[in-house]
């Protein structure tokens, strides 16, 4: 079976059940919830340290398709401005890697139109098309895969090991398949979006911060790294969205 088609194998098996991609904003503290009785006492420490912040429970790409959290007005709108650019360029990208045009067209074009949408329409507006099963978000979110494992196969030297074999076919392509920090690199370097993730992996001790990873790739044509946009939430088997203190928030107005 060619690997490039959205007909997926039936033996890849999601590793969630399928449904909304994006729940509604929560405290971080729901988490606490999950993780009684652990026998390691540094993720209830760890959730404390976050107890300022909020989160959603999401789909790894999901988000990358409707927020800017943190972000200045002027660096959304320019960020906007790449983003559709780079969504308009990306067909013919991955058709010059091997894509079909029969298989990738209307995801495409669906991605185009709503891209296109968007300023028209309300964040709440946004974050509802992503809380509705079978929507047009999952072709979003699906493309997003295809990106990914693009930009993965045409940076060929960086992901190697994650390109041989069925990699892309059985772990990034398909929906409902959890994604790995590899592929969030491939995406923020594909969309040019500079992501940081938190690690609530229960590895940080008593009045230590949470180790963190900033994915942030170098604006095209310049020097100069992409501030961040997105702030991901790492839990084993999982990431959310953490949204920043209201101090910071007000600071990137």
């Amino acid at each position: 079976m060619n690997p490039l088609l959205f007909d997926i194998d039936e033996s890849t098996e999601p590793d969630w059940p399928v449904g909304p991609l994006l729940s509604d904003r929560m405290s971080v503290l729901c988490l606490k919830a999950e993780y009684v009785g652990n026998a390691n006492p540094n993720f209830m420490q760890g959730i404390d340290s976050l107890k300022t912040r909020a989160m959603r429970r999401f789909d790894a790409f999901a988000e990358m398709a409707t927020a800017s959290s943190g972000a200045s007005s002027s660096h959304y709108a320019s960020s906007y401005c790449r983003l559709e650019d780079k969504i308009q360029m990306s067909k013919s990208e991955l058709m010059a890697i091997g894509y079909s045009d029969v298989a990738i067209d209307a995801f495409w074009e669906t991605f185009v139109d709503y891209l296109a949408a968007m300023e028209t329409r309300s964040h709440a507006e946004l974050v509802q098309d992503f809380q509705t099963e079978g929507g047009e978000s999952e072709y979003l979110v699906w493309y997003m895969r295809l990106l990914t494992a693009g930009y993965m196969k045409k940076n060929a030297e960086t992901f190697q090991p994650f390109i041989d074999g069925l990699y892309p076919g059985q772990t990034v392509e398909p929906m409902g398949k959890e994604c790995d920090q590899p592929q969030i690199a491939a995406l923020t370097e594909a969309l040019q979006v500079g992501v940081k993730i938190e690690y609530l992996d229960g590895s940080a001790g008593p009045g230590e911060d949470l180790q963190s990873y900033v994915c942030s790739p170098t604006v095209e044509s310049t020097t100069q790294q992409e501030p961040v946009s997105i702030t991901l939430l790492y839990r084993p088997g999982h990431y959310d969205i953490l949204y920043p203190r209201e101090s910071e928030e007000k600071e990137a107005e």
